[in-house]
């Protein structure tokens, strides 16, 4: 065969395998935690629901573990196409978004009655739509995380405690700033790097979710888990708003459709399910309760220190503040 038939041969290959595949779209989504964590779970419910609802038609692959990079990399990958969807903590938003620094300032959020109330209202409604303007991203959906705690190898009663330790937080602007105003010397981190920090004494703490601590085994490197409770950080879905735009109307559907049904009641669930044994678990794993005044950590850090230092959301913050829920859980 010459070089031209090879040439036109490989060329219909080509166009042949194409359009064979062309039936199944391919979405390759990426997060950082392990498969053991509730929000890892709820990421494959969602995706085994999408594939549900298109007949196999759009099919989405998990990269968990930070096995397609940090929390920051994914955000951005979505803009380059190394993944499609990301699902994170929101935080991390903020480095795209001015409006996402509301999701992690402190005591913000009161109890779980006021998350749902603000994410699943009018204001969360605000939050998507100042997000999607500012940056392309599209918010799909919030997942409800419990609200953060820290660990450390020291314990820690009031805010002079913090004074000189080395505490992880993710790569947000309003985190780091937070915890320097508290008193630590925060010190962003990829998460895939927490544990051997912690164990090799790079850091003397670390802030997350109950159901975080207890599946990254944070109980063997630091032995103290303090009930701060700062904050009621999202979990979110997102995609590029354009390229979920671009897509089928049935497909977008299905995506945004599974987004906010099974995984998002799952994840609720679970996470309300926890909070009611991830404390015990992590004390028999031997970690030792602190439960400090939280007064003195919210007085640091409160209305006028926002006000102050993230002018551009402190509407959004008394907005927020002015959401009213039902007390209690």
């Amino acid at each position: 065969m010459n070089m031209k038939l090879k040439t036109a041969a490989l060329l219909a290959a080509v166009a042949l395998f194409a359009t064979g595949a062309s039936a199944e779209t391919v979405l390759r989504l990426g997060h950082v935690w392990p498969d053991s964590e509730i929000h890892a779970a709820a990421a494959k419910k969602f995706a085994d629901d999408v594939a549900a609802a298109t007949n196999g038609e759009v099919r989405i692959e998990i990269h968990g573990n930070s096995t397609l990079g940090s929390d920051r990399e994914l955000l951005e990958g979505i803009k380059f196409s190394s993944n499609d969807i990301w699902v994170g903590g929101a935080g991390v938003l903020s480095t795209a978004s001015e409006t996402a620094r509301i999701f992690t300032l402190p005591f913000m959020i009161r109890d779980v009655n006021h998350y749902n109330a603000v994410y699943g209202g009018p204001v969360g409604g605000e939050i998507t739509k100042r997000i999607r303007d500012e940056s392309g991203y599209e918010v799909v959906a919030y997942w409800l995380r419990g609200p953060r705690w820290l660990t450390t190898k020291v314990p820690v009663e009031k805010p002079e405690d913090l004074s000189g330790l080395k505490i992880r937080v993710p790569d947000s602007p309003v985190t780091v700033q937070s915890w320097n105003q508290l008193g630590a010397s925060a010190t962003p981190m990829n998460f895939g790097e927490v544990f051997n920090a912690l164990q090799q004494g790079v850091i003397d703490g670390q802030e997350n979710p109950l159901s975080l601590i207890l599946s990254s085994k944070f109980s063997e490197v630091v032995k103290h888990l303090v009930r701060t409770e700062h904050a009621y950080e999202p979990v979110v879905v997102v995609m590029d708003a354009g390229r979920l735009v671009a897509m089928p109307e049935d497909q977008r559907k299905a995506i945004v459709d599974a987004a906010n049904g099974a995984a998002k009641a799952y994840a609720s669930e679970e996470v309300l399910k926890g909070e009611q044994t991830f404390v015990k678990q992590l004390q028999d794993a031997g970690m030792t309760l602190n439960e400090p005044d939280k007064k003195p950590f919210q007085e640091r850090v409160g209305t006028e220190f926002v006000h102050k230092t993230f002018a551009p959301v402190a509407d959004l913050y008394d907005s927020v503040a002015a959401v009213e829920a039902p007390t209690g859980q």
